[in-house]
């Protein structure tokens, strides 16, 4: 029952285009940015959810490193709040500017050659995920709008549940469907209704209560599965976004990531979703399966290109759809 109703879209990703590998000249850095040198970061050391912690506790902020308090209280006249916002926010500039005219990609292989022409040809930039909530993810986009003055940036308004909302909306059905956003360190997870138009929140779960390990495989996945059905009312069609590059809905062998050696577990992925894992675990099949980036840009369509940018435990992307 796998869904092939989706918008139109330039390509899919794979891991040639990561953004967590994006080789930044630190020199670009502003002088009071810690992270100011000589030397080359990548944006994953500039931008993920680990760098705005170093950046919060090296700035001596009252929240001492915490994220959660300092997303969830963040204050935007804050003297503390507002210069790591800053700091962040010319980082993440910084990481833009430099995905825009990235030399490597320029000169890749042909997914790369495309990539780099859509990064160059975008007008708008969407972000969205965990260190997009709240108001500091409202503030990030204004400021970033303002330092990328040739771009639009929008802040997602589903903050780090967007992918769920590009799944549900996606596979649009008039029946309940389960949406899951299995990330590096939590599952996300709803229950889409009326064409996708309502997504009624569960509990996320931890990924290191299934898999102290880390890496996700075949029996923590059916695990997962099996403890979510538990809490629903019925049998449903389940939609998937998974932090791992696909390949045709297979992960690419790549190291890197909780999911990507899932690919060692089965033929095929998506296949063995829908015809085995889903309904061993009680579930009708697979209605959507995709990176999770990529389900994220699903919720934004846009008649000139245009690129999502998650912020969470690390950094992802995917072009967003055309209209």
């Amino acid at each position: 029952m796998l869904n092939t109703r989706l918008p139109a879209a330039p390509f899919f990703m794979t891991p040639d285009g990561s953004l967590n590998r994006l080789e930044v000249r630190a020199e670009r850095l502003p002088c009071d940015d810690p992270l100011h040198s000589s030397f080359t970061l990548t944006a994953f050391q500039l931008v993920s959810r680990q760098a705005l912690v170093t950046l919060i506790q090296a700035i001596g902020h009252p929240a001492h490193g915490q994220l959660r308090p300092f997303l969830t209280h963040f204050d935007a006249t804050h003297v503390g709040d507002r210069r790591i916002l800053q700091i962040f926010a010319h980082r993440f500039a910084v990481v833009i500017q430099t995905a825009q005219d990235y030399v490597a990609w320029q000169q890749g292989n042909s997914f790369q050659v495309a990539l780099s022409q859509h990064w160059q040809q975008m007008q708008t930039l969407v972000i969205a995920g965990g260190l997009s909530s709240h108001q500091f993810g409202i503030h990030l986009a204004s400021l970033l709008e303002e330092l990328l003055s040739d771009l639009s940036v929008i802040c997602s308004p589903w903050g780090g549940v967007t992918a769920l909302y590009g799944l549900a909306q996606t596979y649009g059905s008039r029946d309940d469907t389960l949406v899951l956003d299995f990330g590096a360190t939590a599952i996300k997870r709803g229950i889409a209704h009326r064409y996708g138009n309502r997504v009624e929140m569960l509990a996320s779960l931890r990924v290191r209560d299934f898999s102290p390990e880390g890496s996700i495989r075949a029996p923590q996945l059916m695990a997962i599965l099996r403890h979510t059905r538990a809490e629903l009312p019925g049998s449903m069609a389940v939609a998937i976004s998974l932090a791992a590059y696909l390949d045709r809905g297979h992960p690419f062998d790549y190291h890197g990531g909780r999911y990507s050696r899932l690919r060692d577990d089965c033929q095929h992925l998506a296949s063995t979703l829908d015809d085995q894992w889903l309904p061993e675990c009680g579930f009708t099949g697979l209605a959507l399966l995709e990176h999770d980036s990529t389900a994220a840009a699903l919720a934004f369509q846009f008649s000139a290109p245009a690129m999502m940018i998650t912020l969470g435990t690390g950094l992802g992307s995917a072009p967003c759809p055309l209209a």
